[in-house]
């Protein structure tokens, strides 16, 4: 089990035992801890990048005479792979390993051009001896690069048209029956999730000629699987060697989907920590980052809180997760 499991004994769960089988699973990640490196503001002149009068610095630990409302940290995940780190990384930690032990041999998924969560998956999908079929929006580059030329390298890409791309749930079913065949289609929901370290090898790489098995992961990995990897972060972030529990923190989480966001949201109100998230909207839709965050903690509920006394309210993560409107568009 994971060092820092002791801290669930203090969980909203009132069955410490169930929070233990849930995070004893195999993960993706064998080395999942994260790197978090301090940025000061300072007024005086610097070669550092300037913001509206505002410079940073990167010193090699935080000054201990620093005002802390001087300073913040920045998780390093990009540290994590060389090709897929970042919060793509930490969703599919315990993701990938549920297809593997549920012998899927094929991954379809979908995403923007130059998507980074297609290229994470693609990446993760062949090294685990699975097959990624990436479904990307729009034309095909006439030269690809970054995350396209990633997910081109290490899975099979289609290009699909924006108007067939606007109904995602119709067109990722529609190229799951074609690669699919006899074989059978599972959506994550249907995958069925075991709570305990009995996971069986996976028969991916030696099915030869049996029929395939594949899996539907949503765009951006908008799964209730997902919040795992990143309720497993939490619990690491909130050790004594990093920030630990007792002192209030806001976390600045850039959102596309808004996964992210819920999956670290979901782990502070679990954890019970006094720390709040701010989801920062790549678009202006509020009400479908909502939906997106009761549709994820009622499939949580159904997945793994069985128990009355583990279910989440029905107010949800209203305490500790605020979606909030960027000031600028994202380049």
């Amino acid at each position: 089990m994971d060092k820092y499991a002791t801290g669930w004994t203090n969980a909203v769960c009132k069955d410490s035992s169930f929070i233990s089988k849930l995070l004893k699973r195999k993960w993706l990640l064998q080395r999942p801890e994260p790197t978090t490196q301090p940025i000061l503001i300072t007024e005086r002149p610097s070669s550092c990048h300037d913001l509206q009068g505002l410079q940073f610095s990167c010193p090699e630990e935080t000054p201990l005479n620093v005002d802390s409302r001087r300073v913040f940290h920045v998780i390093r995940d990009d540290l994590l792979h060389p090709l897929m780190g970042g919060n793509k990384l930490r969703k599919l930690d315990a993701l990938l390993p549920l297809l593997q032990s549920s012998s899927v041999t094929d991954v379809i998924t979908c995403g923007g051009c130059q998507s980074a969560h297609t290229a994470a998956l693609a990446v993760a999908c062949a090294e685990s001896g699975l097959h990624a079929h990436l479904l990307l929006r729009g034309e095909r580059l006439s030269v690809p690069t970054g995350y396209n030329l990633i997910s081109g390298i290490f899975g099979k890409v289609i290009h699909v048209s924006r108007s067939e791309y606007a109904d995602r749930d119709s067109m990722l079913m529609k190229y799951a029956q074609a690669v699919a065949g006899e074989g059978v289609i599972a959506q994550m929901k249907d995958i069925h999730v075991c709570c305990d370290t009995s996971f069986r090898q996976s028969q991916s790489i030696s099915l030869g000629n049996l029929p395939k098995k594949v899996a539907i992961v949503k765009e951006g990995a908008s799964d209730a699987i997902a919040l795992l990897g990143l309720i497993r972060l939490v619990g690491y972030l909130s050790q004594p060697n990093y920030f630990g529990r007792d002192g209030k923190l806001q976390l600045v989480i850039d959102s596309g989907t808004g996964t992210t966001a819920i999956g670290v949201a979901l782990g502070i109100l679990i954890l019970r920590l006094p720390w709040k998230v701010l989801g920062v909207m790549l678009l202006e839709r509020p009400e479908e980052f909502k939906k997106l965050e009761k549709k994820l903690l009622d499939d949580f509920n159904t997945m793994w809180h069985q128990d009355a006394d583990c279910a989440i309210k029905e107010d949800g993560l209203e305490d500790c997760l605020e979606w909030v409107c960027r000031p600028r568009p994202r380049k």
